[in-house]
């Protein structure tokens, strides 16, 4: 038994402890997404308690499903920005702009991220044209007589960023240069398998193309040290779903 326990800390004593926290974080992380980021759960738990009015308006509002969505990407800034950054200083002592957050932006980044949404917008347009994208997006749904194009859909909108910041940062930034020293150009590739995952249950088309887009900017984080230009793409990309598909539907105007 104590050789076992021995050769335990020996293996152990070699690895690259910022790679391994990194990985373990990241199970930890989508698995407490996964289950968290549901608000009837939630509301259930909340029953009861003082913060009973909080859960069902979470889970039950009869105007919109904005509140639950708000929960979720509350839920995924915690885990995919909030926790990471507390890593980054508080354990590690490091600087976030080693992390993908550095201020400046890719040279030619105009440039690239014009010629990135020209190729992917008539992809979103044929996508938008299937059945699984219209029954999937927008995921705003509005239950009373507002427009949807109006103050509810920006606000989501708005929301809808924040949690592709938090994405950006996580996948792209922690995760890529946190493995980096010890993957190498490895890192882009392991750091896509989890991205990948996070797609399923979304139209096979997008979890399909969540395998190039996550080596494509992952490479660019890699080699720029900066997540703005993925952010801003998934941002505009974003956008073009949800419009593309409230027009498909007729709920635009």
């Amino acid at each position: 038994m104590l050789e076992v326990l021995d050769h335990i800390r020996r293996d152990i004593s070699g690895l690259d402890r910022r790679a391994v926290l990194a990985l373990v974080y990241t199970a930890f992380g989508l698995t407490c997404i996964y289950y968290l980021k549901d608000p009837g759960p939630v509301a259930k738990a909340l029953h009861g308690s003082d913060l009973q009015r909080l859960g069902s308006w979470i889970a039950s509002s009869n105007q919109n499903n904005l509140p639950g969505l708000i929960w979720w990407v509350a839920v995924v800034t915690v885990f995919y920005l909030v926790g990471p950054l507390l890593i980054i200083r508080f354990w590690w002592n490091a600087d976030f702009r080693d992390f993908g957050l550095r201020l400046q932006i890719e040279p030619g980044f105009w440039k690239l991220l014009a010629a990135c949404t020209i190729v992917m917008l008539p992809l979103v347009y044929l996508m938008s044209l299937t059945e699984g994208f219209a029954a999937k997006y927008p995921f705003l749904r509005i239950y009373n007589d507002e427009l949807y194009l109006g103050q509810t859909f920006l606000l989501w909108e708005l929301v809808y960023f924040m949690q592709f910041l938090g994405l950006e940062f996580f996948f792209r930034g922690f995760l890529v240069h946190s493995l980096k020293r010890s993957f190498g150009l490895y890192s882009i590739f392991v750091m896509t398998i989890p991205y990948c995952m996070i797609h399923f249950g979304k139209p096979p088309a997008e979890t399909i193309s969540a395998i190039a887009a996550g080596i494509f900017l992952g490479w660019l984080s890699y080699r720029n040290g900066s997540i703005w230009l993925g952010l801003a793409l998934h941002c505009a990309i974003a956008l073009s779903m949800d419009v593309l598909a409230l027009l498909n539907k007729g709920l635009l105007i």
